[in-house]
């Protein structure tokens, strides 16, 4: 018999579901059984051996979720001898991760190293189980798992050491009295110094119970909210002035605007004084132009994640764990992938009848025609549609965004923009004045994926050398606006372009500080709080290595180093690691500096 171990139930189920006539006995976990930690010499939190946990490379393994981890114990004990394992966790490298703690188990438990295969699938429908099921593989693989693991070590590593010397740094007593207190902190023996060795915790409450946690990934995120909030904090704004007219022609009205002028008031009331009489205006230059917008590419998880907030108003975080459920209920495929182009072969007609069944809406041509792009993870295809979703809520909005996207990229064409530009001159004073404006020509895929329709402000028609009436014509002072600050979206993006996170983890970085007290969401948007503030001052005054994104770059590149064979796990950890180790021996050296400033807050 088969024992089958999936990551999810629901996924669980739909295995079984698919598999009626094998014998098989499927099972399921909930992610992650087993985790690592340090050693428990370096249980209690110590300022002196924050640098020994950098040196550290035997680690401890901890069960991470015990229900799970005692239902596969016993039922791998009282397996037979020709059981074999088939491991049916998500094809991705945190699933592969998941799949050889899922082996550990069952050869611990059998004491022997049992026969095993690999099971891969990238979506739930029946058919593509059968298929995974027909082409089982050997064995796990090991790249994949090198890869996850070594992260799990390197974040371990670096955020437990940074995280300890942040909040011991935060408590020592600056003054003379306070001495009995910096040796409580020193030593290890005040109780809040007991944390988990991970050094992970929630600093949202935050100073409750004075956590202050630092991540590779986390830093930098927080440094990008911390910039932006630097920039408006020192932008000077500039007054200028315009002269606005109202015109009409045919019976349309539209506003045009002269150059803007910073020359100062005085002489932009001279200009407009010149002008302020004119009830006509000249066409000087009038012209149109056509432009494309191409139909969008297959979807990868960032492009999902970028648009769903802005349409949602949820967090990413939030939306990736509603595509993780709809595609454990085989509503979507897998929803962690970082490929945007169709594979050779690719069925196009299931997704395209979960489409038209799911939505109130029909295709000109059934023929496929998608625009892929350049992108293949090599380990998952687009996100796609599997079957129709009929519900309703936030699960309803991503599934039809899914829906139509693919359908928006594969059968649907691309759609145009005429653009117009059109220059005037008064008839008094001869200032001039500029309009712009655009329609859309062709709706294409827009049609079917209006998600972010081009705003239409259209111009009529001009013949250059005719006149157009100014209905009337007014004097505007404006003044320069700083920057706007971060978007989810927009932060998403950032990360992205600086190689921060993955696919499959950048979505959880916001969250992360919103929960750890770092910033705060206002109208969607970002804002660093004080202790945010202080956190990145701190360490930027040490070096900007410790919150610019390039070290963590240094990390995604071994991480792919790793995935292609070109490093060993251990080598790259060790490469990894030194980096951190020297940033690490500034920060120890000037742990006063951090003190004051983490203190100040």
């Amino acid at each position: 018999m088969f024992i089958v171990v999936a990551e999810k139930p629901s996924v669980a189920t739909a295995i079984k579901n698919a598999l009626p006539s094998i014998k098989a006995r499927v099972e399921w976990v909930r992610g992650h059984i087993m985790d690592i930690d340090l050693p428990t010499t370096l249980r209690l939190w110590r300022l002196d051996t924050v640098e020994d946990i950098m040196d550290v490379r035997r680690f401890r393994y901890i069960v991470r979720d015990r229900e799970s981890y005692s239902k596969l114990s016993n039922t791998f004990i009282n397996c037979k001898d020709d059981d074999i394992l088939v491991i049916a966790t998500d094809n991705d490298h945190e699933g592969e991760l998941i799949g050889y703690e899922i082996l550990m188990l069952y050869r611990n438990a059998r004491k022997k190293d049992g026969k095993y295969y690999r099971m891969r699938f990238n979506s739930t429908d029946r058919r593509e189980i059968l298929d995974a099921w027909n082409r089982l593989e050997d064995s796990l693989n090991w790249r994949w798992v090198s890869k996850a693991m070594f992260r799990h070590k390197f974040d371990l590593l670096t955020g437990a050491a940074y995280t300890r010397l942040l909040t011991l740094s935060s408590r020592i007593g600056i003054d003379a009295s306070d001495k009995g207190y910096v040796k409580s902190v020193m030593d290890g023996t005040n109780k809040q110094n007991r944390q988990n060795s991970n050094g992970n915790g929630d600093c949202g409450k935050n100073r409750g119970n004075g956590l202050i946690s630092w991540g590779s990934c986390q830093t930098p995120t927080l440094n990008f909210i911390v910039e932006r909030e630097r920039e408006i904090e020192n932008f000077k704004p500039v007054n200028y002035w315009y002269v606005e007219a109202l015109i009409e022609h045919d019976g349309i009205r539209f506003k045009a605007k002269s150059k803007d002028m910073y020359e100062g008031e005085e002489y932009a009331m001279k200009v407009y004084e010149s002008c302020r009489g004119s009830s006509m205006a000249g066409v000087v230059e009038y012209n149109e132009s056509t432009t494309l917008i191409p139909r969008p590419l297959p979807l990868r998880t960032d492009d999902a994640l970028k648009d769903l907030v802005k349409i949602t108003g949820k967090s990413a975080a939030y939306i990736l764990d509603v595509m993780e459920d709809l595609y454990s209920k085989g509503y979507i495929s897998y929803p962690r992938t970082d490929t945007n182009r169709y594979p050779k072969g690719f069925d196009f007609a299931k997704p395209l009848s979960a489409v038209l069944n799911g939505l109130s809406v029909d295709v000109d041509s059934r023929i496929p025609r998608a625009r892929n792009g350049m992108l293949d993870d090599g380990a998952h295809p687009p996100i796609y549609p599997i079957s129709p979703y009929n519900g309703s809520g936030i699960e309803r909005s991503v599934w039809e965004y899914i829906a139509r996207r693919f359908l928006a990229n594969a059968f649907a064409g691309d759609a145009s923009v005429v653009k117009q530009h059109a220059r005037l001159a008064t008839a008094v004073g001869s200032v001039e004045l500029y309009a712009d404006g655009q329609y859309v020509k062709d709706e294409g895929f827009l049609r079917v994926y209006g998600y972010f329709m081009p705003k239409e402000n259209r111009l009529p028609s001009l013949t250059v050398g005719s006149s157009v009436e100014v209905v009337s014509i007014d004097l505007v002072k404006a003044r320069t606006k700083p920057p706007s600050r971060l978007s989810e979206a927009e932060l998403l993006e950032v990360m992205e372009r600086h190689g921060i996170g993955t696919d499959a983890t950048r979505a959880e970085f916001p969250s992360l500080l919103l929960k750890r007290g770092y910033v705060i969401k206002s109208h969607n948007r970002f804002r660093p709080t004080s202790l945010g503030i202080a956190v990145i001052d701190a360490l930027k005054g040490l070096d900007l290595m410790l919150v610019r994104p390039d070290a963590r770059r240094m990390v995604e590149m071994l991480m792919k180093e790793i995935e292609d064979g070109k490093i060993r796990e251990d080598e790259a950890l060790n490469k990894a690691i030194e980096v951190y180790q020297q940033l690490l021996g500034i920060c120890i050296k000037n742990i006063e500096y951090i003190a004051k400033r983490l203190q100040a807050v």
